[in-house]
């Protein structure tokens, strides 16, 4: 007889020591380094013990709803609940544990991690993850040129004396992206995982709109200041992410429940946009109602608003030629479209981000076809007000990033780096057609809308820079490659997903057999081991021999 299994009391008491010493020890770095080794065992086991698609969705929340130091989060005065969980993200793990060598976040820890924890469960046939959709390989080709190009250009910056410690700061999250994408490839199932997928990002746009409310509510007037915005620039995807889910779930299937729900998410993200007040917000969400509907087929929705939308035009020119000069209250619409037209700095005048075009395309000018490579500033013929006191490195992180890329990697590099943004629209505008699905169709009007939004942001401010961005736009690539494949709108070859047709057993030697419907049968002959000759098994025989009133 075996001696019955007793759990090893000690083993129990030595592992409880050993992570209060570690979080004792931990604490006097940093409070959140003192649960770092509380987490870390616990990371170990989830991600270990149930399908990766669980923490990368937690992970995907994380990223969204905390704060995002290098965002200056409510403008830099207040720090969230969620701010320190943000410092152990985004922040240089040398800052945090002393150690030199570790000179990158944990965030990028946690994507090789679960990237590479998805890949070996892929290869050994892991019972927690299932099969899933191919991502189409033009799409793939074009994600991986990404990283190509980025490299490229870091090496003909750095071939021109470029400067390697700032150069990695303008194209880390960009060489992130394909890795970013590739996590969520391997992690998601298909289609049938954006419904999750589109509530976390929903939870972590309303954590986001609560902590905005509070600040501009709450704490702004007991500071008695006055605030340019109220999360970070880069929340502005999240809130048009959860708006587009609202109203894309309704254009494809209208019905109450999902206006009930439409209404509730929207209470809470309205107020959060209105308070970061961010211009490019309703550029882009206009943007992306016009992508929606440009690609919706004639539905009656779109007809009523076809033949509707004429008879407002008068009323927005004459509503927009009165409150031209005047700002607040009612007019605050036509105030902002004014500032979008005429700029910050007044009407014939160059604000900041005008003068600082000229100076990228100043910079572009110089080698517009493999432009100057990274770790190089970009040249100032036009002179900008002096803010290095504020952010020595301003040369080399232009605000609008799309000219950026034109000035760092001119023609070639621009193109090699964006061009998975049109292999997704395209991809996600043939899944959208091909698809009976209304929850697959809203995931496609939405994935072209987030990859809109992400241009806007680009050109108007450092979002290719933002680990928010980059996290949206990388869950939208996969998911766009996961629709494709799988509403067919891209064919699979040899797929793994589609099993083989399964072969009819061999009938023994001198059956009678019928190679098609009123033929007269013909003896089978073996081939081999039984076989009988290609062809003989094409279809079944006859009905009047299939129910048994003739025999062969």
């Amino acid at each position: 007889m075996y001696a019955p299994y007793r759990p090893s009391y000690l083993r129990f008491a030595a592992l409880l020591g050993f992570l209060a010493v570690a979080a004792v020890g931990g604490s006097v770095i940093h409070p959140v380094v003192g649960l770092a080794p509380i987490l870390g065992i616990g990371v170990v086991w989830v991600v270990h013990s149930v399908p990766i698609r669980y923490p990368v969705l937690v992970l995907t929340y994380l990223v969204l709803a905390v704060d995002y130091g290098p965002d200056r989060p409510q403008s830099g005065f207040w720090p969230s609940p969620l701010a320190p969980i943000g410092d152990l993200l985004f922040t240089q793990l040398n800052a945090l544990t002393k150690i030199p060598v570790l000179r990158f976040p944990l965030i990028d820890g946690l994507i090789f991690w679960f990237l590479g924890l998805a890949v070996y469960r892929r290869v050994t046939k892991s019972p927690l993850e299932p099969n899933l959709p191919p991502m189409p390989r033009p799409l793939a080709i074009m994600t991986a040129l990404t990283l190509i190009s980025i490299l490229a250009m870091e090496f003909r910056g750095l071939a021109r004396g470029g400067d390697f410690k700032n150069s990695l700061w303008q194209w880390h999250q960009g060489a992130v992206l394909p890795f970013i994408v590739a996590m969520y490839h391997y992690a998601l199932r298909g289609p049938e995982d954006w419904p999750i997928l589109s509530k976390i990002v929903i939870a972590a746009g309303i954590t986001k709109a609560l902590v905005g409310s509070y600040f501009a509510l709450v704490v702004v007037p007991a500071m008695g200041i006055e605030v340019e915005y109220t999360t970070s620039h880069s929340d502005s995807m999240t809130f048009i992410f959860c708006v587009l889910v609202v109203l894309t779930r309704f254009i494809e299937k209208p019905k109450l429940a999902h206006v009930l729900r439409g209404l509730g998410v929207l209470a809470f993200i309205v107020p959060g946009m209105i308070f970061n007040d961010r211009r490019l917000a309703y550029v882009s969400l206009g943007g992306c109602l016009m992508a929606a509907y440009l690609i919706n087929p004639w539905t009656p929705l779109k007809r009523f608003i076809t033949r509707v939308l004429p008879f407002f035009v008068p009323i927005i020119v004459v509503y927009l030629a009165i409150g031209w000069n005047r700002s607040g209250g009612v007019w605050g619409p036509a105030e902002t479209i004014r500032s979008l037209i005429d700029g910050q700095g007044g009407e014939g005048n160059l604000d900041y981000r005008d003068l600082e075009n000229l100076n990228m395309i100043a910079t572009w000018d110089q080698f517009p076809i493999l432009g100057t490579g990274y770790g190089h500033e970009f040249l100032e013929p036009y002179p900008l007000p002096d803010i290095s006191f504020v952010f020595p490195t301003y040369r080399f992180h232009p605000h609008n990033s799309l000219l950026g890329l034109l000035a760092f990697g001119g023609l070639i590099g621009y193109t090699g780096v964006w061009m998975y943004i049109a292999g997704t629209v395209y991809f996600a505008v043939r899944a959208y057609h091909r698809s009976t699905v209304s929850e697959y169709r809203s995931a496609a009007l939405v994935i072209v809308g987030v990859l809109a939004s992400y241009v806007n942001q680009v050109f108007g401010d450092m979002g290719i820079i933002s680990y928010i961005c980059t996290f949206l736009v990388a869950m939208c690539v996969a998911m766009a490659g996961k629709l494709a494949t799988t509403t067919g709108a891209w064919p699979i070859p040899n797929s793994a997903l589609i099993p083989p047709p399964a072969r009819a057993p061999e009938p023994p030697p001198g059956a009678i057999v019928y190679s098609n419907p009123g033929e007269p049968p013909t003896p089978a002959v073996a081939v081999g081991g039984g076989g009988t000759t290609p062809g003989s098994q094409e279809a079944p025989p006859p009905a009047a021999l299939r129910d048994g009133s003739a025999t062969g």
